[in-house]
């Protein structure tokens, strides 16, 4: 009597166990996979004296949720003319590209257009333009550049790797990705000073950080020429808070009113420039470092 009564709470719990995943309890695995973090953190710093806004994103680029790819604005306006794209907004090449999470890229010059900062910019929708860098999507170099730019590249591997322009063959380097920038800040955790008006004025600023495997990337923004909200940046100032940031190596791509991150809304699911672009709207670029994430994003606070 006893081993029938043992052998049916066994039966019994046996079918309660199969049941559990219908009944909302779900499989341990399940369990495991809801509450795996996300592979992104957004942080906004907001400081006093002097004033700084600051947007941080930390991506996890090993994980399979995650992917990051460099997008130009418009399609080449030219064929085999000296342009390569036309400008764009940063939130209009996310939203053509699916990207949840996106930046603007490498510095970059415009048919028959000034640097003009503010309102009245003439870097505007549909104007031709080239990276002044090297340029890379999906494995095609769709532009060289004409100055050996230090630059951004993504490997076939999923690893980010910083290269001094001109040094290395990106075709020889397993790249799929690649986004030009100015200065490298940071190289093997020692700061770079350099002593140009543009490096020692305070600027908005937008560069890229690097943990030493390659396998986590920072995205970094600074508001600038807004002296109640944000004064942005010198370089050295830029450099100083990679490390502090714990950034084993570190780039500094386009600035000024090109400054722009652009983030979905978790709630929304819709797009949205979350600095304050000097320009006092978005400006049109020549092309943008995208994440796409197939997992929860935190919500954009303070």
């Amino acid at each position: 009597m006893m081993r029938l009564i043992h052998q049916y709470k066994l039966a019994a719990a046996l079918v309660l166990w199969l049941a559990l995943p219908w009944l909302g309890g779900g499989s341990a695995a399940a369990d495991s996979l809801e509450a795996a973090p996300s592979p992104v953190s957004y942080q906004h710093i907001v400081r006093h004296d002097p004033n700084f806004s600051i947007h941080l994103v930390t991506i996890d680029l090993g994980d399979p949720r995650v992917s990051a790819r460099v997008a130009r604005g418009g399609p080449d306006p030219d064929g085999d003319g000296p342009w390569t794209t036309t400008l764009l907004p940063v939130s209009e090449i996310a939203a053509r590209e699916g990207f949840d999470i996106a930046i603007n890229g490498d510095f970059f010059i415009a048919k028959s257009t000034h640097d003009i900062e503010g309102p009245k910019t003439g870097y505007v929708r549909g104007l031709f333009a080239s990276p002044e860098g090297m340029a890379m999507t999906d494995g095609q170099l769709w532009h060289r550049g004409t100055n050996e730019h230090p630059y951004l590249g993504i490997t076939t591997n999923h690893l980010a790797r910083l290269f001094e322009g001109g040094r290395t063959e990106p075709t020889a380097a397993g790249l799929c990705e690649i986004v030009a920038g100015g200065q490298i800040l940071v190289q093997e955790g020692k700061p770079l000073e350099y002593r140009s008006a543009f490096a020692t004025n305070r600027h908005p600023r937008t560069a890229v950080g690097l943990n030493r495997a390659g396998s986590r990337l920072l995205l970094m923004v600074v508001d600038g020429r807004q002296p109640k909200l944000s004064i942005g940046m010198t370089l050295h100032e830029l450099s100083q808070e990679m490390m502090r940031l714990g950034c084993a190596s570190a780039i500094n791509l386009d600035g000024g009113g090109s400054t722009t991150l652009v983030y979905r809304d978790p709630a929304t699911h819709a797009l949205k420039v979350l600095n304050s672009p000097s320009d006092t709207r978005e400006r049109s670029v020549a092309d943008a470092l995208g994440i796409t994430v197939h997992a929860p994003l935190p919500a954009p606070k303070d």
